[in-house]
């Protein structure tokens, strides 16, 4: 199945979803609210990549997004009450980018699992500190009498951070959600962030859909010479979920 057709697919359920009668509220054991949201995100990338010493350029805009689109998989779950916050990601994007840059191109595969915890230090108002596991492979292929420089490599780190998150009711049925968090810290990587807003419709107690927009920027680095391992990208695009509430 084509990307386009997953997109069509996934817009289609969050429509009878929109449409689906309203359910009744349930509530759960010591007030915490659990969420599960499966969501896909169409990822533009700009920055470089380094494997085995060569390097190249990545910039593939947004503007070109449909032309060549890839999506990732991802899903995220988390509980809370009054005051805490526990939340959690899988992230995985195949970001198979066959543009041609300085004589090359590249491939790279991303698998994140992140874990955080976090304090409400109001209704709308949170903050958060937590980790994020960052599995990365990346391939670099080089034609004619550069053929011998292509490789690949793998590498795997884990990022520390620290962010805030703002969810603000715009009425009985839509919300607005901001996140943004920074991390690395030499670390793993030298300096990672991101950041996301989305645009939220409760069609029930147990469903939500949303549409927003995700960066997430990371600059990592090992090795040096023959063998320099560097990611120094931006991933960004827009993003659509469905999120189930019990």
């Amino acid at each position: 199945m084509s990307a386009k057709s997953i997109l069509g697919l996934f817009a289609a359920t969050a429509a009878l979803l929109l449409v689906g009668p309203n359910a009744a509220a349930q509530s759960s054991p010591g007030g915490w609210q659990f969420t599960i949201a499966p969501y896909l995100v169409a990822a533009a990338m700009d920055g470089t990549v380094g494997i085995k010493g060569q390097e190249v350029t990545l910039d593939v805009p947004f503007s070109k997004i449909w032309d060549n689109l890839h999506f990732g998989g991802m899903v995220h779950f988390d509980m809370k009450n009054d005051r805490w916050l526990l939340s959690s990601d899988l992230i995985y994007m195949n970001l198979q980018q066959s543009t041609d840059v300085a004589g090359g191109t590249a491939t790279v595969t991303q698998t994140f699992v992140e874990a955080a915890g976090g304090y409400r230090v109001s209704r709308e108002f949170t903050v958060l500190a937590g980790a994020r596991f960052v599995d990365l492979g990346g391939k670099l292929s080089f034609t004619g009498t550069n053929a011998d420089r292509s490789g690949s490599q793998s590498k795997s780190w884990v990022d520390p951070f620290v962010g805030a998150q703002l969810n603000v009711a715009l009425s009985e049925r839509w919300w607005f959600d901001l996140h943004g968090d920074i991390g690395g810290f030499n670390v793993g990587s030298k300096l990672a962030w991101q950041a996301y807003a989305d645009v939220g419709y409760r069609a029930s107690d147990l469903v939500s859909v949303y549409l927003g927009y995700r960066a997430l920027d990371m600059d990592y680095e090992s090795g040096s010479g023959s063998t320099l391992f560097r990611y120094d990208v931006l991933t960004a695009g827009p993003q659509i979920g469905v999120a189930f509430h019990f």
